[in-house]
């Protein structure tokens, strides 16, 4: 599939699969990017999009009755089509509220429920911004994980039928293992007991096909986040779908220019839909181009892209689990995952084996927690979290266990692949590397060749 036209022009969109950087030592080094759990690199073609918004059609939105505004909105207000169409959802009882990242989104929808009765289901795999924000709204009662780091589905039903739940919040696909749990099953069970559910699609949504369905459907998907700087458009934009009726049903999340009809000294006639949780200029520019990007995604084909992501991981991760002293984090098979590969290796704490990847080989990789550390506590069979909990308390610098991440997006092939394992078969095999890193930040500011 790698050598075909089709991959060949959609690698050939991205200036950085030709970008060099300086190492610490002195080396020039390829960058073998392998970081797109954390951020994906926007196309050439997403980039001309947004440039040429911000040079030919730069005005506010729903301001003004002069070409710019006109067109600037229309070009905004497109968007809000793209993202229902490309996820499936129900144009009439659906908004789609944008904002500045995924983080965001979901502290709306929990602002969105902060008034319904009952409590929140997390899961323990969730990132901490799908947990922290309903933990200070109201009670957040855990869904346990399994040994192997999957959903423990019967603990989900149990603490259903247990509590009043008005939320259940789960990530559409975790950011340490890839896993994907079975997010329509888990809407089935929310809506058979009352609850709603929120999914939290950062990691999900450019790596596979989506469906939230409709709103009659019994496993329909009532709230949705996402993010386009994971999904191959520019920082700083991305959107929460959510029922129409919810969110009329609460007080702006925001208060503010936009968010009403008319103001009065003691009175105020709150806006209603999208506008209603929308207060102040949006990211206008990043909005478009994150239409665009799901508009290019669209094009590809989702299906595609995911064929190609789990023919890299299916290869990528047999051969890492057979490296002596190297241990992937969570017994997930590729299909039931997206790709991602968690793993430490002896010998190494994970900020010098990235460090040393980076360094020595070119490859970009992600280290620590991956802000999920309840999920990474289970995987790591931590037995002791309070203990380091204190040691943290007592000393903000003192280190923190964690493992290296690597992402699979659409732009890497075989090559790259080929060049992780070989790598981290080199680390495993030479322990005293790890000496070779330091763990300050200046051995990564050189400037790209």
């Amino acid at each position: 599939m790698q050598t075909t036209d089709k991959f060949l022009r959609i690698r050939g969109e991205f200036p950085v699969t030709n970008a060099t950087f300086v190492s610490p030592g002195g080396a020039t080094r390829k960058i073998i990017y392998l970081d797109h759990g954390a951020s994906t690199h926007p196309p050439s073609s997403i980039l001309d999009i947004y440039r040429d918004v911000l040079e030919h059609y730069y005005a506010n939105i729903h301001r003004g009755n002069h070409y710019l505004s006109q067109k600037a909105s229309q070009l905004f207000d497109e968007v809000t089509e793209t993202v229902l169409n490309f996820i499936g959802a129900d144009h009439d009882k659906n908004e789609v509220i944008f904002t500045m990242n995924t983080t965001t989104a979901i502290d709306i929808a929990s602002h969105i429920m902060r008034d319904e009765e009952g409590i929140v289901l997390v899961s323990e795999m969730e990132h901490h911004s799908n947990d922290l924000p309903h933990r200070r709204r109201g009670e957040v009662v855990k869904i346990l994980v399994d040994n192997d780091g999957r959903l423990d589905y019967n603990d989900l039903e149990e603490k259903l039928k247990r509590n009043k739940v008005k939320l259940v919040a789960i990530t559409g696909a975790s950011n340490v293992t890839g896993y994907l749990p079975d997010i329509h099953a888990i809407a089935r069970l929310a809506h058979q007991h009352g609850a709603k559910i929120l999914v939290d699609a950062a990691q999900l949504l450019a790596h596979k096909k989506v469906d939230v369905k409709s709103s009659e459907a019994d496993d329909h998907i009532d709230f949705f986040a996402a993010a386009g700087h994971k999904a191959y458009a520019p920082f700083g934009a991305a959107f929460l779908v959510a029922p129409r009726q919810s969110c009329d049903a609460t007080t702006p999340y925001i208060p503010g220019g936009g968010t009403v009809q008319f103001v009065t000294n003691a009175k105020v006639i709150w806006a209603e839909g999208q506008d209603r949780h929308s207060g102040g200029t949006p990211n206008i520019p990043g909005v478009i181009a994150l239409g665009k990007a799901l508009n290019w995604l669209d094009e590809i084909g989702m299906d595609w892209v995911r064929e190609h992501e789990l023919e890299l991981l299916r290869s990528t991760d047999q051969r890492l689990r057979s490296i002596e002293g190297v241990k992937m984090l969570g017994n997930i098979t590729p299909d039931e995952r997206l790709g991602v590969c968690s793993f430490n290796i002896d010998g190494y704490h994970d900020e010098q084996a990235s460090l040393v990847l980076n360094n020595d080989f070119g490859i970009a990789t992600r280290n620590g927690c991956f802000c999920a550390h309840p999920y990474m506590i289970r995987l790591l069979d931590i037995n002791d979290p309070e203990r380091i909990f204190d040691e943290l308390v007592a000393n903000s610098e003192a280190l923190k266990p964690g493992a290296v991440r690597a992402t699979i997006g659409i732009f890497n092939n075989q090559a790259d692949m080929d060049l992780l394992v070989e790598a981290v078969t080199e680390l495993a095999a030479h322990p005293e590397w790890a000496e070779r890193a330091s763990f300050t930040s200046d051995a990564q500011c050189n400037d790209y060749a």
